[in-house]
């Protein structure tokens, strides 16, 4: 367990954070600068991509998360770690007998998915899937884990996240499967501006660098 350190008066990085780039590796790699800059604090915002991506582009962040397939080009973008997607099921779900879901077979059952734009891009790629499917149950939209997990626990459906996220969750009656055949290969890249980067920034991106591979 990390010790824990008074607040400083120090300038803080200023790092945004987009649905999807949440993880325990992010946890780690607060926790990495904490142990090595304590100097440096971040403070962690909590944005829509949207907001992030303006934030970025005039410099009301030093750098921010983001989970994409296809990071833009007018930002530095930095690939850090790898996800995919995958489906939560009830435990006595049919669906339990696949090791990895397929799509057709997922979406026989009512879905719970995100909300855009708050989600973006995760929910997005996921709207983009289910437009292959000819037949397909109505959407339940969500923006949080917590309420993804309420609603399958209740009956309404099986959810569509993050592989890792789902496999994190450990709810009982509730199981996770990869979803078979996405070819979704999402990275959360730690991005920048194009120019002006402070040293303080190049640390953390370096850490963060460091912390993959």
């Amino acid at each position: 367990m990390p010790i824990m350190r008074a607040c400083t008066d120090a300038t803080p990085l200023r790092i945004a954070v987009s649905f999807g780039a949440f993880s325990p590796r992010l946890a780690t790699l607060l926790a990495l600068q904490r142990a090595e800059e304590p100097h440096t604090p971040v403070l962690l915002h909590e944005v829509e991509l949207t907001e992030q991506l303006d934030g970025l582009t005039y410099g009301r962040y030093d750098g921010g998360l983001a989970l994409t397939d296809a990071p833009g080009s007018a930002l530095r973008a930095q690939a850090l770690w790898h996800d995919e997607l995958a489906v939560a099921i009830p435990t006595q779900s049919p669906l339990h007998r696949f090791e990895a879901v397929p799509l057709e077979e997922a979406v026989r059952y009512p879905l719970i998915s995100w909300q855009a734009p708050v989600c973006e891009p995760l929910s997005g790629l996921i709207d983009s899937l289910l437009r292959t499917q000819r037949s397909r149950r109505p959407c339940i939209l969500v923006q949080s884990y917590e309420v993804m997990v309420v609603m399958i626990l209740a009956g309404y459906g099986v959810g569509i996240g993050l592989q890792s996220r789902l496999a994190g969750l450990r709810v009982p009656h509730i199981a996770s499967r990869p979803l078979a055949g996405s070819q979704s290969n999402l990275t959360t890249y730690l991005l920048q501006p194009s120019s002006g980067a402070t040293p303080a920034h190049d640390r953390f991106a370096r850490r963060a660098r460091d912390l993959c591979e």
